[in-house]
């Protein structure tokens, strides 16, 4: 509204200006007037010259007074060319600015959603750990209470040790019925059972085992009421070994001290699998013996080869009776028969001992012995 009204106040003010010029210079002609020695007519063109400039600086003038824009314009272009260079070259640096903090923040941005992503991992990473870490104290806490459990056992056996050698003075004077690592019984397990049915089987073994010792002279513990003091853990262990294998087990009982007359017996068990170690008709061992007419020269070389083909059982793994420490047998019909085959022969014999029956781990070795002239041997000579 305000430029409206200005606008129109220095129309009127243009039109009074050049309507006074014009009267001025009407007035001027029809008299004659003269300015600076100019004709009439020229005086008239000055006089209306004169009007347009004074219109123009009228005009110009309240233009400034009213506005600051138009003095801007008028009078203030060179600065304001400066400060729009200044602020071109400002706006230009800020672009510059702007677009390197645009690169920061885009890194900026990589780098927060690097932080982000390693966050996560180590989110899960302490999840999981917090998962083990619960599953290790479950762990300790059943450690914990096994090591209890385990304490416990060793108290208990401790005092049946004590229990035993409290009387050690007399023990010593009593009669040994199994010395220390002696078997006292054995039994065969297949493999790959129930866990019950192993722990019935190994039940009915122990009290058969028992009714053998308590014939012998072993007695019960008065405490536990049993003739064998065994550790349950051993027990247990023993039932999952036999459950883990697939081959028929060997369950050896044996004494862990020497054992008396009148007293229960610490024992534990042994295991190992039941092989097939010689076969039926397998040749064992062989050997020359020069023939003697002393029949007890010769049953001497044969019992020292009987001697070493025991020797060899017992490294193939039958295991010996625990009383004579032999791993079987030979007939003494094919004993005499030999010596005497070898004292009538004259001439050095080859003897050869062949296992009778599949032989197992378990045992007894039947074996017969053959003898052969060397001489039939090497028909060429």
């Amino acid at each position: 509204m305000y430029s409206l009204i200005l606008v129109f106040t220095v129309i009127i003010i243009s039109g009074l200006i050049a309507f006074v010029g014009d009267w001025v210079g009407l007035k001027i002609g029809k008299r004659r007037v003269t300015i600076f020695g100019l004709r009439p007519h020229s005086t008239a063109i000055f006089i209306t010259i004169i009007s347009g400039i004074l219109i123009a600086i009228i005009t110009v003038t309240i233009l400034a007074i009213s506005s600051n824009d138009v003095r801007t314009a008028l009078f203030g272009m060179e600065e304001l060319k400066e400060k729009l260079s200044y602020l071109s070259r400002e706006v230009e640096l800020r672009n510059t600015q702007l677009s390197s903090t645009k690169e920061d923040l885009k890194e900026k941005t990589t780098q927060l959603q690097e932080m982000e992503e390693k966050y996560q991992e180590l989110s899960e990473d302490i999840k999981n750990k917090t998962g083990q870490l619960e599953e290790l104290l479950i762990i300790r806490d059943g450690l914990i209470e096994e090591k209890d459990r385990l304490d416990k056992e060793v108290e208990e056996l401790n005092a049946a040790i004590k229990a035993l050698y409290s009387g050690i003075a007399w023990v010593r004077e009593g009669e040994v019925i199994f010395g220390s690592e002696e078997q006292i019984a054995m039994t065969i397990i297949q493999g790959q059972r129930p866990i019950e049915e192993i722990k019935v089987e190994l039940f009915g073994f122990l009290k058969e085992a028992s009714n053998k010792v308590l014939a012998m002279g072993a007695k019960k513990d008065e405490r536990t009421n049993q003739v064998f003091i065994i550790a349950q853990e051993e027990f247990e262990d023993i039932t999952q070994k036999i459950y883990d294998s697939d081959k028929e087990m060997i369950v050896r009982l044996l004494s862990s001290i020497n054992v008396v007359e009148g007293e229960p017996i610490v024992a534990h068990f042994k295991i190992l699998e039941n092989k097939l170690l010689f076969k039926i008709d397998e040749e064992i061992i062989s050997e020359e013996i020069e023939s003697s007419e002393v029949y007890s020269e010769v049953e001497k070389k044969l019992l020292s080869l009987l001697r070493k083909v025991n020797i060899i059982a017992v490294k193939e793994g039958i295991i010996p009776d625990p009383k004579t420490s032999f791993v079987g047998t030979v007939s003494a019909i094919n004993l005499y028969a030999t010596i005497r085959t070898i004292v009538e022969s004259n001439t050095t014999m080859k003897i050869t001992v062949i296992s009778i029956y599949d032989t197992w781990s378990t045992g007894p070795l039947r074996v017969r012995m053959e003898a052969e002239p060397i001489s039939s041997l090497n028909p060429l000579n």
